[in-house]
C-alpha cells in the first residue's frame, strides 16, 4: 500500500467511525448527552466533529465497557483486513501536550512533555492547514502508531512559548488525572517510576511502621509533608509528631466535597491549599500500595466501616461511598482488592448494596478494567519522576528567591501565618499561590 493509499484508507476509516457515532442507536444518544455535558450542543458542526475525536477514543459504553472502536467492529461484519489493521492502530492512540521541535515538509517532530519521548509524526492533511505552528510552541495533539510510524490525528490547541508556566501547570494536572500517560510508550521512564515506588515504599514503612495511616483532612497535609521531607532529605519525623497528627472523625459518613471540583485553570492553586483548607471534616486514608505507590483516599475509613459494622445502613451515604470507590478512576483495582482481602463479606455486602450479583473478578473487570489491563502508578510517585514537575518546582523556587531579593523573605512563613506582604490574609491564601 502506497503512502497516498494508506492516508486515504486512514481518513476513510475515521470518517466511518464518525458516521457510526452519528447514527448508531446505542452510541448516538450517548454522544448527544456528552455534547450537552461539555456545553457544545448549540455550537456548529465543525466544533461537534472536533469533539468526536476525544469521544471516540476515550469513551466506554455498555455493561462490558467497550470502546467506540470495539462497538464499531462488532456491528460491522464486512470490515476489510486493511481497515481492521488501522482500527487496531487507532485504538493505541495517545493524546498529550507536545513541544514543537521541528516543522517538516510532511509533519512535525514533537517532544511529549508527559512521557518525555520524541516523536516524528506524519500529517493526514496538507501541511498548509498548520500555518502558524512554529518550533518552540506547545501543541495539544492526538497521535497514533502504524508500522513504525506515527500519524497526527488532531491538533486541538496551540499555545505560545511565552506561556510555558501555564503549559507546565496543565501537564502536571494531566499527570495527576491520568498518570499512565507519563510513562506509556517509554519503558525507561516506567523503570524509573518502578524503582521510585519500591524505594518510597520502604521509606513509608520505615516512617510510619505501617502501609496505611488514617486521619482527618485537617491533619493529612502534615503527615504527607512529613513523609515528603523524609524522602527529600532523610529527616525522619518523631513518633510523637506522627501520633499528634493522627485523628479520628466523630462519625463516619460520606458526602460530596465541593472543594474537589477543580478545573485545569485553578488546579495548582487548589492543590497548594491542601486538604486542610476544606471547611468540612472527613476521614482520609494515606495508603501505600507496594506495586503502585502512594494513594491519598478521602473517606477511606468510611468505606472500610461499611464492611466492618453489622448495620452498615447507619452510615450516612453508604451507597454513594461504595459507588465512588468503584467508579472513581483514581482508585485502582489494587485498593479494592486490599479491602476485599480485609473483609470476607466484601463481595456479598457490595452486591447487597448495589443490588447486583458480581463475583469479585466480575466486579473488578466492570469497574476497574483500565487498572486491571495495565499498571497505573500513583500520580504522586509519577510526579517525582517528571522533568516538567521538577522544572516547575525550580521556577517556583526562583520566583520565591526573586521575592526575597525584593525585600520580602517567605522562606520561614507557615501556611497559616499572616502573609508578609501586608495583605492581612493567610500566606496560603495570598502570596503562596502567586509564588
Amino acid at each position: 500500500m502506497s503512502v497516498i493509499e494508506k492516508l486515504a484508507v486512514i481518513s476513510d476509516t475515521i470518517t466511518k467511525l464518525m458516521n457510526f457515532v452519528s447514527t448508531n442507536e446505542t452510541v448516538k444518544p450517548d454522544f448527544e448527552e456528552y455534547i450537552k455535558t461539555v456545553s457544545a450542543n448549540n455550537q456548529g458542526n465543525v466544533r461537534i466533529q472536533a469533539l468526536m475525536i476525544p469521544y471516540i477514543f476515550e469513551r466506554r459504553l455498555t455493561k462490558d465497557r467497550k470502546t467506540i472502536i470495539e462497538l464499531y467492529e462488532n456491528s460491522n461484519s464486512g470490515i476489510s483486513k486493511e481497515e481492521k489493521e488501522i482500527l487496531n492502530c487507532l485504538s493505541m492512540s495517545l493524546s498529550s501536550v507536545f513541544e514543537v521541535r521541528r516543522v517538516l515538509s510532511s509533519g512535525f517532530e514533537l517532544y511529549n512533555l508527559l512521557n518525555e519521548k520524541m516523536y516524528k509524526v506524519l500529517s493526514l492533511v496538507k501541511m498548509n492547514n498548520f500555518r502558524g505552528i512554529t518550533p518552540g510552541q506547545f501543541a495539544m495533539c492526538r497521535i497514533f502508531p502504524m508500522k513504525d510510524e506515527y500519524y497526527l490525528l488532531e491538533v486541538s490547541n496551540v499555545i505560545s512559548s511565552y506561556n510555558k508556566d501555564e503549559v507546565y501547570k496543565f501537564v502536571i494536572a494531566k499527570i495527576i488525572e491520568k498518570p499512565e500517560d507519563a510513562y506509556e510508550g517509554n519503558s525507561k521512564k516506567q523503570e524509573q517510576i518502578e524503582k521510585l515506588v519500591d524505594d518510597f515504599g520502604k521509606k513509608f514503612l520505615d516512617c510510619f511502621k505501617t502501609d496505611e495511616v488514617i486521619t482527618t483532612n485537617h491533619y493529612a497535609d502534615n503527615l504527607i509533608n512529613m513523609f515528603n521531607i523524609y524522602c527529600d532529605n532523610g529527616e525522619k519525623p518523631s513518633q510523637d509528631d506522627i501520633n499528634a497528627n493522627i485523628k479520628s472523625v466523630e462519625n463516619n459518613r460520606y458526602f460530596t466535597v465541593d472543594d474537589f471540583k477543580n478545573s485545569y485553570s485553578n488546579f495548582m492553586e487548589k492543590s497548594l491549599e491542601g486538604f486542610s483548607s476544606h471547611n468540612s471534616t472527613y476521614d482520609i486514608g494515606i495508603v501505600y500500595d507496594k506495586e503502585l505507590g502512594l494513594f491519598v483516599l478521602p473517606f477511606y475509613q468510611t468505606f472500610c466501616k461499611i464492611y466492618e459494622v453489622e448495620d452498615y445502613k447507619t452510615i450516612q451515604g453508604y451507597k454513594d461511598c461504595v459507588k465512588n470507590f468503584l467508579e472513581n478512576d483514581k482508585v485502582p483495582a489494587n485498593i479494592i482488592k486490599r479491602i476485599a482481602g480485609k473483609y470476607n463479606n466484601f463481595i456479598d455486602r457490595t452486591n447487597e448494596i448495589l443490588q447486583t450479583s458480581y463475583s469479585l473478578d466480575e466486579l473488578l473487570n466492570y469497574y476497574k478494567a483500565d487498572s486491571m489491563d495495565k499498571k497505573i502508578y500513583s500520580s504522586s510517585n509519577v510526579l517525582y519522576a517528571s522533568k516538567v514537575f521538577e522544572q516547575m518546582m525550580t521556577m517556583v523556587t526562583q520566583k520565591e528567591e526573586n521575592k526575597t531579593k525584593e525585600g520580602i523573605d517567605y522562606s520561614h512563613v507557615g501556611r497559616n501565618d499572616k502573609c508578609p506582604c501586608g495583605s492581612g490574609k493567610k500566606y496560603k491564601n495570598c502570596c503562596m499561590l502567586k509564588n
